[in-house]
């Protein structure tokens, strides 16, 4: 089993919940007539973002990846805390600071989750790199002592 199974297998799972408690909404008003809509896109994008989130977070990649799966991820919990805006009518001075908060969060999971490595960062940059013409020196000193 792969490593993004897990995360594959849990947002198909959110998916599901999301749409069974729709479907029960329509079906059974009297006891999920609560559930509208706009619930369903809070659990989608929540549960989504916060997969996307722990999938940036903890697999092993390269930072550039980690860190679109972040802000992807953090799009996606912005995208539920509309849904919830309009389901629960929060007041409008209070949007703004929340969705700040919100990507602020974000900023410092990416720099925790990547360490602060740099998307450029290169075999160059690491101790005891040597470039082609010390490669081909070191090549050439190489083969003359086996030569000898």
């Amino acid at each position: 089993m792969g490593r993004n199974l897990w995360y594959k297998v849990l947002g198909a799972l959110i998916i599901l919940v999301a749409v069974v408690l729709w479907l029960l909404s329509i079906v059974v008003p009297e006891t999920f007539g609560f559930f509208s809509l706009a619930w369903a896109g809070v659990v989608l994008c929540g549960g989504l973002g916060l997969v996307m989130l722990l999938n940036g977070c903890f697999q092993k990649n390269i930072s550039t990846i980690k860190k679109l799966k972040i802000w992807f991820g953090i799009a996606l919990i912005v995208c539920a805390f509309l849904c919830l805006i309009s389901e629960l009518a929060i007041q409008g001075s209070l949007v703004i600071p929340i969705i700040a908060i919100i990507i602020t969060v974000g900023l410092l999971i990416t720099i925790i989750a990547t360490g602060g490595a740099k998307w450029d960062e290169g075999d160059n940059h690491k101790s005891g790199y040597k470039n082609y013409h010390e490669r081909k020196a070191e090549e050439e000193k190489n083969d003359q002592e086996e030569s000898k």
